[in-house]
Order: structure tokens, then C-alpha cells, then sequence
């Protein structure tokens, strides 16, 4: 009986596809943990930007709170422009309803005019 030997044909070919697989697989793993560490400083870096855009915007807020408050905009308008406040007493104000809507000047009669 003769007996064909296989398995030296098939270790021919399986002990280098191992290799290049444990290989292939080695270098994936190596790649791949780069590529997240990258992700990581870059979500750091990020991160660190927006912490400084929100201390920039409580500080810009505040800045325009000073701005804008009464004691501010007094001291601004009376110097430079000459402005005062109103009285309460001598202030009116207008309430506006959809009742009172300009007219239309015709000879056909008074009618609302359209928006």
C-alpha cells in the first residue's frame, strides 16, 4: 500500500498563511490602538477648546451686563449725549389691538386698507 502524504503539502501552504495571518493581525491591533489614541488627543484638544470658548463667553456676558445695566447706560447718555430718563408720571403708553387699523382714503367710502 502506498500511502500519498498530504500533510506535508498542506503545511506547505497553512504554516505561512498562519504566519502572515498572526502577522496581519498583530499589525491591525498595533494600527488600530494608534488610531484611537490619535482620537483621543484630538477629543482632548477639542475638549480643551471649548472649555476656553466658554470661559470666553462668561466673560464676554459679563462684560455686556456691565454694559447694559441702568447705572452704565445713565452715566453714558447724560455725559456724551445728553440724555435723560423719563418721568413715570409723564410716560403713556400705547396699547396696540387690532381694532385700530388705518383707513383707506377713497371715494368709494372709508375702508380698511389690506396688509
Amino acid at each position: 500500500m502506498t500511502h500519498v502524504n498530504r500533510s506535508g503539502l498542506f503545511s506547505f501552504f497553512l504554516v505561512p498563511l498562519s504566519v502572515a495571518l498572526i502577522l496581519f493581525g498583530i499589525f491591525s491591533i498595533v494600527w488600530l490602538r494608534s488610531s484611537v489614541r490619535t482620537a483621543e488627543y484630538s477629543i482632548a484638544a477639542l475638549d480643551h477648546r471649548r472649555m476656553e470658548i466658554l470661559r470666553d463667553r462668561k466673560t464676554l456676558m459679563a462684560e455686556k451686563a456691565g454694559l447694559l445695566s441702568i447705572q452704565s447706560v445713565k452715566s453714558k447718555g447724560s455725559g456724551k449725549l445728553a440724555l435723560v430718563f423719563p418721568d413715570r408720571i409723564k410716560v403713556v403708553y400705547v396699547k396696540k389691538d387690532g381694532k385700530n387699523t388705518p383707513f383707506k382714503a377713497s371715494l368709494e367710502g372709508r375702508q380698511l386698507s389690506g396688509p
